[in-house]
């Protein structure tokens, strides 16, 4: 770490510092924009996949229950207008399936059924239309029309043949007439003429034909007449003959028109069948069916047992075939409806079940979608907490470390120039060959002072220590007469060899530091001669190149000495 931040220079070393806290802080930016661009985009499929999801499932759901009015109206109203209502919210409905089918897979394959269970209830629909169209979306039109027309027809023969109360109104009167003949009495004559008018209001307000009732009422003002003469003569105490005359033969009369007219029970028989009928016209229930059916088959056998004229006979029984028949096409017309009904209702009900389970599940993913969301920023805000005091530690860390290497290095060669002025300290600056940090040049420089100091000091003390060996041996040696002296001479003669041996070994480490200060120069020289340099500048070069070998030999030769003669022999 050391080499690698003494290869640049102080300012590179600031501006990598801030380089590196502003590429953490933009590391940091970074993170906190992608965990917001994550957050967004999960916020952004919410809404453009579940939400969508859920908007085109709610559509569908809309769309068919305004369908389903617009059925109901149709089957309440028949009118052809809610009919096309219909199929304009299907095909609605079906254009939000394939919104909802482009979304995704599974929202496809939903669509899919969706889309066939509402095609299936469209065509049980136009079916179902259809069959209304043929059954009559009127009473006066298809087979309502029809079936109408048969029993107007019905009810008009019968209506001929209802002569039940007027027959019983016949009876009555002629009970009161034996009445008269056995009691004698005014109050029977009162009650037979009552009867008789009364008999016929009843014939001018029955449903029979025109000719029977002129027949029956010119009949009836006969027996009335007669029947006054009579009962004088029988108030009068006369004979009468048994109970016999005009008056009689006309009541027969009036009794054989009615035979001919008269079919027992058919006024009951005829609003029991009709009682039926609207039964199952209004609850579609097919016992109805059965009961009208055998109330026709007991009308039938009463009408083939009644003495009415052979024509009529024949008219009411085709007549009520064709009551029959048209009963029974609007019956089965009815079932086919109802059978298209349960079908398209099942479709619905389908489409309404997916629809519901669509959106539960679109519910259900999106509140846990929104849980994972909450539940991932929340981590995601841990994170980018920790990734914050992270990235403020580091640049604090790198900060500090520059700080450190430089201010470091900086206020230890103030220390180590303090002492150079009053003293010789031994230690150095760490100095990394090759360097361009400043501080680590200028700790060069710094070791470079102290070792010229301590060399220019080495060197002095040597000199002074072998100038003062020479002046103790040349006091010894001027006193050689003296026998101390001449003891002494020996310890003299040392003390200069070891200072002469101590400038010598001085001398030699001079000779190593200028070997290598040249050999840095030649290095220097020879690798800018590789840059291949023109001109003066290579001359110059290639100058201090040979310079600089030249320096070396004579280095070589100077620092390759015997020691002298004189030395030896002192040694």
């Amino acid at each position: 770490m050391g080499r690698l931040a003494s290869k640049l220079r102080i300012g590179e070393k600031i501006g990598f510092g801030f380089g590196l806290v502003g590429i953490l802080f933009l590391a940091v930016i970074w993170q906190y924009h992608d965990i917001l661009q994550q957050s967004i985009d999960d916020y952004q499929r919410l809404q453009t996949v579940f939400g969508a999801k859920k908007t085109h499932a709610l559509a569908i759901e809309n769309r068919m229950l305004e369908a389903r009015k617009s059925e109901k109206d149709f089957l309440i109203q028949r009118d052809e207008v809610y009919a096309n209502e219909v199929n304009r919210h299907v095909e609605r409905s079906l254009q939000e399936a394939e919104r909802l089918r482009a979304i995704n897979e599974p929202s496809a394959r939903t669509a899919d059924r969706i889309s066939a269970l509402m095609q299936s209830y469209q065509q049980s629909f136009i079916a179902i239309a259809e069959a209304w169209r043929q059954k009559g979306l009127g009473r006066n039109s298809g087979l309502q029309g029809a079936f109408r027309e048969r029993v107007q027809e019905l009810e008009s023969m019968a209506g001929n043949l209802k002569v039940g109360r007027l027959y019983l109104q016949l009876l009555q009167i002629r009970r009161g007439e034996k009445d008269l003949g056995l009691r004698r009495e005014k109050q029977y004559r009162a009650h037979v003429l009552n009867l008789v008018d009364d008999f016929k209001q009843r014939v001018a307000e029955s449903e029979l034909r025109n000719a029977l009732k002129t027949q029956l009422l010119q009949e009836a003002d006969v027996y009335r007449n007669t029947f006054q003469d009579y009962a004088r003569s029988v108030l009068a105490n006369e004979d009468i003959h048994g109970g016999k005359g005009p008056f009689r033969q006309a009541a027969h009369r009036i009794e054989s028109a009615l035979n001919l007219h008269y079919v027992p029970d058919l006024e009951r028989n005829i609003l029991q069948l009709r009682r039926w009928e609207k039964d199952y016209l209004l609850t579609s229930d097919r016992k109805y069916v059965d009961l009208v059916l055998k109330e026709l088959e007991r009308i039938r056998t009463q009408v083939q047992a009644s003495k009415i004229t052979n024509t009529d006979k024949s008219r009411f029984l085709g007549l009520m075939k064709n009551y029959q028949r048209d009963f029974l096409a609007l019956a089965e017309q009815n079932s086919q409806i109802e059978q298209l009904t349960g079908e398209m209702r099942k479709a619905v009900a389908e489409v309404a079940v997916l629809v519901e389970e669509n959106v539960t599940n679109t519910n259900e993913m999106m509140n846990q979608i929104t849980a994972n969301i909450d539940r991932s920023s929340k981590e995601n805000t841990r994170l980018m907490l920790w990734i914050i005091a992270l990235g403020t530690l580091l640049g604090v860390f790198f900060a500090i470390s520059i700080t450190i290497r430089i201010t470091g290095p900086l206020k230890k060669m103030a220390g180590l120039l303090d002492r150079l002025a009053y003293e010789e300290p031994t230690e150095r600056m760490h100095f990394i060959p090759g360097g361009r940090d400043e501080v680590n040049e200028m700790a060069e420089a710094v070791n470079t002072m102290a070792d010229n100091k301590a060399r220019f000091i080495a060197w002095w003390k040597t000199s002074m220590l072998q100038a003062d060996a020479c002046q103790k041996l040349e006091a010894r040696m001027a006193a050689t007469n003296s026998s101390n002296a001449t003891e002494a001479l020996p310890d003299s003669e040392n003390q200069l060899w070891q200072a002469i041996q101590a400038k010598r070994e001085l001398l030699s480490e001079q000779y190593q530091e200028i070997s290598r200060l040249n050999s840095v120069i030649v290095d220097k020289a020879e690798h800018l001669l590789a840059e291949n340099l023109k001109g003066k500048t290579q001359t110059t070069i290639n100058d201090i190149r040979h310079s600089a070998n030249s320096v070396q030999n004579i280095v070589d030769m100077a620092s390759f000495h015997p020691i002298p003669e004189s030395e030896r022999r002192i040694n």
